[in-house]
């Protein structure tokens, strides 16, 4: 599965920037050009002040030179409201664009991963990077990146202007200026670790919801509401404090102390050359708008640096995922598959790995067995056996970890995912329905089916007769994961979504466990015509599939046991005749059997 590589977290970040080079450019010339307009209204008082100071003294009344500052000061902000407007509108089209691309491709490569990488990740840390970090991610470009090009801007602009005023100004700004940045970055510092646990925790808080929310029918089974309850109550004080801790270290705001002790001594230096005649009043005026100004900007700095360092923070964990090493390798081009042919499992061994890639559990080991075209199979075996792990080899939701798998001489792994799913058909053992229509959901693997497919399909699966009695038909929503609907019709569902896909190979993981033996006995019947002339596998611990199946697989415990036809394995494998004891209705079978001396 091709996928995007980023080499690192910030080269991430700035992603947008360089996905837009152009407009990017142009919105940090403009916000540079804002910093400079922002600067000059304060320059220009001074210069309307001393007019009307002159005019005072010579008693002109309004002058042609006070009004023309007048005009200039309501000019430049003009031209500063227009150019702001312009730079967020700028910054707002990359990084939105941006934040609707990153989603998408998030979203495109962790549906594209294997199972693996699903066993690793939690959902719920999934759902938090798409719409928590990558948006954070999008702050750290605007307003944050936008705010400090405009703040240092500011920083060098006033900086100049104070130095064209008096040289001691400049110097006190520029001296000061690294001060500020210093303690500007160690607030930063001392900050995103609370803001990263105070991340964490809201993590906690989504969880303890999206569980109890999704659990809620089992939740009041047991009537642990109140539990549940403390529960969240113990996570929400937690978020709790850590705002707290973020608040108080927030009051002591040191860098916003130093461009006040700046402000308040340049204020001071400037008058007092003022009361010595060295300046007009102007002068003043021009000093203080300077300095206002750029403490407008500077104040929210330090707080944009923390967004920007906590921003890295997230993008490292979307890196992370993205960057994931998939061991379910596409081949380039997808080779001819015989689905009609043998199925061979050579040698296969297979490991899940779960719990971040830190945990490996054993699915199955060293089994070899073959499968002719064609053929009923049943599966069996006890629970955490194997039987459905075979399944997913087959489908290619995993490759095994050591052997192969050939379908009609061909590898497995030479063979495209998509493939591999357009003629495999599974109906698994826990049903996940989609809050859609109940047409939609028929139709889920087969987009394009037309209604008398649909129709075909629910009446070979024998839904049609319930879906009929439903408000709407094949139009009625059903609820999420199908909870509205009966463990059976769930079921019938689910294999008329497989019948409509018409697959070369169907693989049914107990899919007939919910179903009573009226509907069963319907079931079976429609199965029998789509198991004609092509492979079947069914997982199941019923008496008629095994009597039925044309060969036999018994794992257990990740091993094949025996493998073979009903009446040979009855012979040979005394771990079937056990099984098959235990089965509802075989007691009479295995008595006629040994009347007739079949079974020892």
């Amino acid at each position: 599965m091709s996928q995007r590589k980023y080499k690192s977290a910030t080269r991430y970040q700035l992603a947008a920037l360089g996905r837009y080079k152009g407009l990017a450019i142009t919105a940090g010339g403009l916000a540079l050009f804002a910093a400079l307009l922002t600067v000059l209204p304060g320059w220009f008082l001074g210069d309307a002040t001393d007019a009307l100071q002159f005019a005072v003294d010579n008693g002109l009344g309004i002058t042609p030179t006070f009004v023309y500052y007048c005009w200039l000061i309501l000019g430049v902000a003009g031209t500063l409201f227009v150019t702001t407007l312009a730079v967020g509108y700028a910054f707002a089209i990359i990084t939105l664009r941006w934040e609707r691309d990153a989603r998408q491709e998030f979203f495109e490569v962790i549906q594209d991963n294997s199972m693996s990488f699903h066993d690793q990740v939690d959902s719920k840390q999934l759902l938090a990077v798409a719409m928590q970090d990558i948006r954070w991610v999008r702050f750290s470009l605007n307003p944050a990146l936008r705010n400090i090009i405009t703040a240092l801007g500011s920083l060098i602009i006033t900086s100049i202007f104070l130095a064209f005023v008096d040289m001691w100004l400049g110097l006190l700004m520029l001296g000061g200026a690294p001060l500020y940045l210093f303690f500007a970055y160690r607030y930063a510092e001392k900050v995103e670790p609370v803001r990263r646990a105070r991340s964490k925790q809201n993590e906690v808080i989504t969880a303890i919801s999206q569980e109890v929310f999704r659990g809620i029918e089992v939740v009041r089974a047991f009537g642990t509401e109140e539990f549940e309850e403390e529960k969240f109550e113990v996570a929400s004080k937690e978020y709790q404090r850590l705002q707290t801790q973020e608040a108080r270290l927030a009051s002591f705001y040191i860098p916003h102390l130093i461009i006040m002790a700046i402000t308040f001594i340049s204020f001071l230096y400037i008058a007092y050359l003022v009361l010595l005649g060295y300046y007009q009043v102007g002068t003043l005026v021009k000093v203080l708008g300077l300095l206002a100004s750029f403490d407008a900007f500077s104040f929210f700095l330090p707080r944009f640096l923390l967004v920007i360092r906590g921003a890295n923070i997230n993008a490292q964990r979307i890196v992370k995922l993205l960057n994931w090493e998939d061991p379910l390798q596409e081949p380039e081009h997808s080779v001819e598959v015989d689905w009609s042919g043998d199925i061979v499992f050579e040698n296969v061994t297979f490991n899940y790995t779960s719990n971040n890639g830190e945990n490996s559990i054993s699915a199955l080991r060293k089994i070899d067995f073959r499968i002719p075209g064609g053929s009923r199979v049943a599966l069996i075996g006890g629970p955490g056996g194997g039987k459905s792990t075979i399944l997913k080899l087959l489908l290619r939701l995993y490759d095994p970890t050591k052997g192969r798998i050939r379908v009609g001489g061909a590898d497995l792994r030479k063979v495209q995912t998509r493939d591999v799913r357009a003629a495999v058909g599974l109906v698994e053992q826990n049903i996940f329905l989609f809050r859609r229509s109940i047409r939609d959901n028929i139709a889920f693997g087969c987009v394009d089916a037309c209604e008398e497919e649909i129709l075909e399909a629910a009446h070979k699966a024998q839904a049609h007769e319930f879906i009929s009695e439903m408000p709407n038909g094949y139009d009625t929503i059903i609820g999420e994961r199908g909870m509205t609907l009966s463990g059976g019709q769930r079921q019938r569902l689910a294999i008329a979504r497989t019948l409509v896909q018409d697959p070369r190979l169907l693989l049914l993981d107990d899919s007939v466990s919910a179903i009573d033996a009226q509907t069963e006995f319907l079931l079976r019947k429609a199965l029998d015509e789509v198991m004609q002339g092509r492979t079947s596998i069914t997982v199941t611990q019923r008496l008629r599939t095994l009597l039925e199946s044309d060969l036999i697989i018994i794992v257990d415990k990740g091993r094949l046991v025996a493998i073979g036809a009903h009446d040979e394995l009855l012979e040979s494998s005394e771990h079937y005749r056990r099984i098959f004891e235990r089965l509802p209705g075989a007691l009479p079978y295995v008595r006629r059997m040994t009347s007739k001396g079949g079974v020892s």
